[in-house]
């Protein structure tokens, strides 16, 4: 981060442990964002809790107070949360659902489930081996997370994650805070069971997103009170630190060389915005996938060859359209039609874009392959196109000539994109999402060149 960066913008600090919610020495952040949650409540000024219990948990009533707010088991030895007259129970997770798990109380059968989730089962096995234990075959990954979650915790005792609660105002709610996509629902009924005395009623029961919890504190950053606007600032930071916010821009941090994994889940929900920015401009697009670095999206149109990828790296945001990256055959068909000294990309525009050539090293023709040469490396300039080609095909042997005598698999991958470097990166989240689109709208045009598709009518 340069000085000039942080006297323009002064919300943006270099440090993410600068944050008072990030725990210093380590990159590894704290899992317990209910912390983070209830800490903010409870040092702003009480007028943010009573807009949370009416916007967030939705209580038409709740007082003036005074609250009261504690983590895990409470330590309020007087306060009795069944004699209040509103009880809630809170549960936030990613999309704010619950899954369809069964109430799972028998401690034999506890057991016995927790033993297969913290073995050193491959996930697919514990998956198939939950689903026959549970009667459940339909069990999805996402449901079996929620309620592995659950059972580690019950097994520690039936104690929510957070408090708030008004023995004057007669409010009490529990807090349930997951990192998870799903929550279980037998958890939070327990909790109206154990702290309520009986079972929750359909009201009783709140389920919200990370991202409306986001929102509710995102709307307070400019709250006329200092402290309050501070600590809603810093929580919005934190969530999307975790990820757990919509995409909302990058922060110095987030390029940080020695954490940036830390930064892939914030990072790929902007590669999501990109890709909802590309469909909503009618481009051939297709789904979202994951990748060590980043995240890749297909391209859909069958005329055009590669795909897209999308890289967090520590001078910034890298849009790239990738032959060769899972397998041979882009290159192989790109090679094909450039035979007799063919230039695919003639007329093309590369005004501010690059192009690599990589020699990789596999196990075959197909799947992912490490760098081992970088072979070319500059700005591209569509005229010589045909010398990129050369390097290519000299990189990229027949299939039948493709293995080593060390016994590994050579092939080629050709990259065409642009770097958007970090300075500019650090601007508004619209501006990096358009921005990154536009490239992208770019790379689609030229995988229809390469693959030889027919100009737009």
């Amino acid at each position: 981060m340069k000085l000039a960066v942080a006297e323009r913008r002064a919300d943006l600090y270099p440090d993410r442990h600068l944050n008072v919610f990030v725990p210093y020495r380590s990159h590894d952040l704290d899992a317990n964002v209910t912390r983070a949650l209830v800490s903010t409540l409870r040092w702003a000024r009480p007028e943010l809790t009573q807009a949370f219990l009416r916007e967030v948990v939705g209580l038409s009533e709740c007082g003036e107070g005074p609250f009261h707010f504690d983590l895990s088991a409470c330590d309020y030895e007087d306060f009795d949360p069944a004699a209040a007259a509103q009880k809630r129970v809170l549960g936030v997770s990613v999309r704010g659902a619950l899954a369809k798990v069964p109430d799972v109380d028998d401690p034999e059968r506890i057991r016995v489930l927790l033993a297969v989730l913290r073995s050193a089962l491959l996930p697919e096995r514990k998956l198939e081996e939950c689903r026959r234990l549970l009667g459940m075959s339909q069990l999805e990954p996402e449901e079996l997370e929620a309620l592995h979650h659950s059972l580690e915790e019950l097994d520690e005792g039936c104690q929510p994650d957070g408090w708030v609660f008004s023995p004057e105002s007669g409010v009490c709610v529990l807090l349930e805070c997951k990192l998870t996509q799903l929550l279980d629902p037998g958890q939070l009924q327990r909790y109206g069971e154990v702290y309520y005395e009986r079972a929750l009623g359909d009201d009783e029961r709140v389920l919200r997103s990370w991202e409306d919890v986001y929102a509710f504190f995102r709307g307070h950053r400019e709250d006329a009170d200092p402290r309050t606007a501070f600590l809603c600032s810093q929580l919005c930071d934190y969530l999307d630190l975790l990820g757990l916010a919509p995409f909302d821009g990058f922060r110095p941090y987030d390029f940080d060389r020695d954490s940036l994994g830390q930064a892939l889940p914030k990072f790929r929900r902007y590669a999501a915005a990109v890709q909802a920015r590309a469909n909503e401009a009618g481009l051939p697009v297709g789904d979202l996938e994951p990748t060590p670095t980043g995240a890749r999206l297909a391209i859909t149109d069958p005329h055009a060859l590669g795909e897209v990828r999308l890289e967090l790296l520590g001078e910034g945001v890298r849009v790239d359209l990738v032959l060769g990256a899972e397998g041979r055959a882009d290159v192989d068909a790109l090679l094909v039609r450039a035979e007799g000294g063919a230039n695919p990309l003639e007329g093309a525009e590369g005004d501010g874009l690059s192009v690599r050539v990589e020699r990789l090293r596999g196990d075959g023709p197909t799947g992912p392959a490490a760098i081992e040469l970088e072979v070319r490396s500059g700005a591209l300039d569509p005229a010589a196109f045909g010398e990129v080609l050369a390097e290519l095909r000299r990189h990229h042997p027949a299939a039948e000539a493709a293995w080593g005598a060390d016994g590994a698999y050579r092939r080629a991958s050709l990259a065409v994109g642009a770097l958007l470097e970090t300075e500019t990166a650090l601007g508004a989240g619209d501006e990096v999402v358009g921005a990154a689109a536009k490239t992208l709208e770019r790379l689609v045009g030229l995988a229809r060149k390469l693959g030889g598709a027919p100009a737009p009518a």
